[in-house]
């Protein structure tokens, strides 16, 4: 009796699983010629080229919570407030408050921090990381 319902949730689950394969599958078949339409219309301007030697790039996808520029701008206006350097966790609770952003578990909590952390190791210039023990502080970098 319990094989039966166990059997059909898996039928269910590989039906799904194979749906999305399939729609994977149609997708590069389309973007493999998009590709070769591309490469041959590069070649009526440049018979020379050599479309195989173009490195792929990575596509970058935008997060929900801050436009771009934003995330940054929020670090500088929350260290220039700050009375003593920072810490990544606490410059995270501060912008999500400021934010208001309503974060429902612990995980999207922890991808707003690493995108903060990503923010600050970028701003190398602008930015001075200071470590205390095993915790990271931030703090604006002195004008020189």
């Amino acid at each position: 009796m319990l094989a039966s319902h166990v059997i059909g949730a898996l039928r269910e689950k590989r039906a799904e699983l194979s749906g999305a394969v399939r729609q994977i599958e149609q997708q590069l078949a389309q973007h493999r010629t998009d590709l070769a339409h591309l490469d041959a219309t590069m070649r009526l301007f440049d018979p020379d080229i050599q479309p195989g030697d173009i490195r792929p790039r990575r596509p970058h996808h935008r997060n929900a919570w801050f436009r771009p520029g934003e995330c940054l701008r929020l670090i500088y206006d929350e260290l220039r407030e700050a009375l003593e350097p920072l810490s990544t966790r606490d410059l995270a609770e501060r912008i999500i408050s400021r934010r208001a952003l309503k974060l429902d578990n612990d995980r999207s909590r922890d991808l707003i921090q690493h995108t903060i952390l990503s923010s600050l190791n970028r701003a190398g210039a602008t930015i001075t990381r200071l470590q205390r023990g095993s915790t990271v502080y931030w703090q604006l970098a002195q004008a020189a």
